[in-house]
């Protein structure tokens, strides 16, 4: 009984695992599939970051912790199928060349091939146009216009069924396609939020902002082969097992900063000589995750650089103030501010200097907004303050106060610098949508920066 007691304790405490049926709850014919497959071969989307990508042969991202997450619960070794391109990658589980996509959307076509799980990924369509772009609450707003989205995404085949008269142009990556619409070949492109936002950081600040997030989002789940089909069922329970935690830690992986472990706990087995010493150990170990956990979910929700809210806070928080007026009619106003000739700076300072800017701003801003107020960076150089229970009148002395501390303000990296400013306040006579709400505001700074520049500007219905 004492040695059963250990080896319980032993499982409990070092992430030893009982075998995958155990944790799975698999059926005797789901069992013999697995005993008699050996390896599941897999195709996956060599170029898209932070999902994932094929780097000198290894899967990376998000989806490859997810996969490791999944084999391990299967009790299966996963093996990658390289391919050069998505369109490959279909073509090759087509062909049978593999087993499973890693992360794919279900469409129609698809259906005829493969079986899909329910996704463990849900994430906001978004369209990305050059800064001077309005925003836009309606796809079919810019049916009129070129818009770009990478060569057989799911994406892409639901948009054309919905608006065919819509001119959707095919291209062969994010890049490809983020790149056309900065040299004035497409006028947007569409993407996901996670997928365009990481490739903004990295490639486009002051260039490209996001100008709409639609209703329809990019559901992602496992693609299993359609000839077999105990493969999807064994998939549908592993997705189902992945835990809420470890999708904010894989979040958190790769939309935030990495922490190093700070315990090898290979190092433990050692000193293990009772129970007390592991239940020392547990209450240790307990006590690092919640502070790491605390710490990750604060940098989950910051913008990296200028340490403000980010775009997806931003939205939470929009979407409650949105609650509020709708339950109690509280009304609210929204500041959009946007630095004026941004780009210059990079090009003429280069963009650590554009970054120290960028910081700098951000302190400028949260030192001089009420501690009501909710600032957060939009997106490149451009910055949002969220202000509940306030009028456009007091708003608009608030942002003159913003727009003179910043002109008066000297920059270490470039000196002085200037910021134009639009207002729009949620009113029911004014706008009906928090969507319009957002594209006002955006109109209202279009117009500052039209009207010469380093200005505040108010929305107001038009005659």
């Amino acid at each position: 009984m004492r040695n059963l007691l250990l080896s319980i304790l032993f499982f409990s405490c070092f992430g030893l695992v009982l075998p995958a049926f155990a944790s799975l709850n698999l059926t005797d014919q789901e069992k013999a599939y697995i005993k008699e497959k050996k390896q599941i071969t897999m195709c996956v989307d060599p170029d898209w970051m932070p999902f994932e990508k094929i780097e000198n042969g290894q899967h990376i991202g998000m989806t490859a912790d997810y996969i490791a997450i999944m084999a391990k619960e299967i009790g299966l070794p996963v093996v990658l199928i390289p391919s050069a391109s998505w369109t490959e990658s279909i073509e090759f589980a087509k062909a049978r060349k593999c087993d499973i996509y890693s992360l794919a959307m279900v469409t129609e076509e698809r259906k005829q091939y493969m079986n899909f799980t329910k996704p463990y990924l849900s994430i906001p369509v978004v369209v990305a146009t050059k800064t001077d772009k309005f925003f836009i609450a309606e796809l079919s707003a810019i049916k009129d216009k070129k818009l770009g989205v990478v060569r057989d995404y799911a994406i892409g085949e639901i948009i054309r069924k919905k608006y065919p008269e819509m001119d959707i142009i095919d291209v062969d990556s994010l890049h490809q396609g983020l790149e056309m619409v900065n040299q004035g070949e497409l006028y947007g492109f569409i993407g996901t939020l996670v997928t365009i936002g990481y490739e903004f950081q990295r490639n486009y600040v002051g260039e490209l902002k996001i100008i709409g997030k639609f209703d329809k989002k990019w559901e992602l789940g496992i693609a299993t082969r359609k000839d077999e089909p105990l493969l999807y069922t064994i998939f549908e329970k592993a997705v189902a097992s992945i835990s809420e935690k470890q999708k904010q830690q894989v979040l958190n992986q790769w939309l935030a900063i990495r922490y190093e472990k700070v315990i090898d706990y290979s190092r433990l087995w050692k000193w293990i000589i009772g129970i007390a010493i592991v239940l020392i150990f547990l209450f240790y170990r307990n006590f690092l995750l919640n502070k790491y956990n605390k710490k990750l979910e604060q940098i989950s929700i910051t913008d990296k650089l200028t340490q403000i809210y980010n775009r997806v806070k931003l939205d939470e928080f929009l979407e409650q103030q949105e609650a509020l007026y709708q339950r109690y009619q509280q009304k609210y106003s929204i500041i959009m501010i946007d630095i004026d000739y941004f780009k210059r700076v990079n090009d003429q300072f280069g963009h650590q200097a554009g970054d120290k800017v960028l910081i700098e701003f951000s302190k400028i801003l949260k030192t001089n907004i009420r501690t009501t107020d909710i600032l957060g960076r939009w997106g490149g150089e451009e910055f949002m303050i969220i202000s509940p229970k306030i009028d456009t009148d007091k708003v608009f002395l608030l942002a003159e106060k913003l727009r003179q501390a910043i002109q008066l303000y000297s920059f270490s990296s470039v000196g002085s610098i200037t910021a134009s400013f639009g207002i729009s306040e949620r009113n029911q006579e004014l706008n009906s949508t928090l969507d319009e709400l957002v594209s006002q505001s955006d109109q209202a700074l279009y117009e500052a920066k039209a009207s010469g520049r380093n200005r505040v500007n108010k929305f107001t219905s038009h005659p």
